[in-house]
């Protein structure tokens, strides 16, 4: 089940984590999954197994209301 990125970002990374385990179809069970918050959003990061670098990333941020800042 997809959820609402307001409830994705507010996921801890234990959360976040099991959330994307279930509802990722690209990860395989020995990738490793690396959570990265910053200040306005979320960056998760998706690596093969004795890989350095990510085979995908996602970035999280929140809705923005006020289209007149962009």
């Amino acid at each position: 089940m997809i959820k609402p990125i307001e409830e994705i970002i507010k996921m801890n990374k234990k959360q976040l984590v099991e959330y994307l385990k279930d509802s990722e179809i690209s990860l395989h069970p020995k990738d490793s999954i690396k959570v990265v918050p910053f200040q306005h959003g979320t960056k998760v990061l998706f690596y093969h197994k004795g890989e350095k670098n990510p085979y995908k990333t996602r970035v999280y941020l929140p809705k923005i209301d006020n289209v007149d800042l962009l």
